[in-house]
């Protein structure tokens, strides 16, 4: 019986060191890659184009009357509206927010 025991613990001991190794073999980045987001470097915001940022425009004017584009202004689309005889611009960010 104390043969036994004293096989089973050797056993055991023997078993522990190698699936250490193989938990640490993997890595903790392996298996969350979103645990460094904060050291790699961000992409750049994508741009929109004039089309989409004039629907946007559109959008934001509610029911206003198009008048036309006016100018690329700071990394911003403006264009002009009338409602009722007062004109306005709405200015699009180039990134679409």
């Amino acid at each position: 019986m104390n043969r036994i025991c004293t096989l089973l613990i050797a056993a055991v001991f023997a078993t522990a060191p190698l699936s250490a190794v193989a938990q640490d073999r993997g890595g903790r980045d392996d298996r969350d890659p979103g645990r460094n987001r904060a050291e790699q470097p961000r992409p750049a915001p994508r741009q929109i184009s004039f089309s989409e940022a004039q629907a946007i425009a559109k959008s934001r004017a509610r029911g206003a009357e198009y008048v036309g584009f006016v100018e690329e202004r700071d990394g911003q689309y403006v264009f002009r509206f009338d409602r009722g005889g007062q004109l306005f611009d709405i200015a699009v960010p180039m990134t679409g927010r």
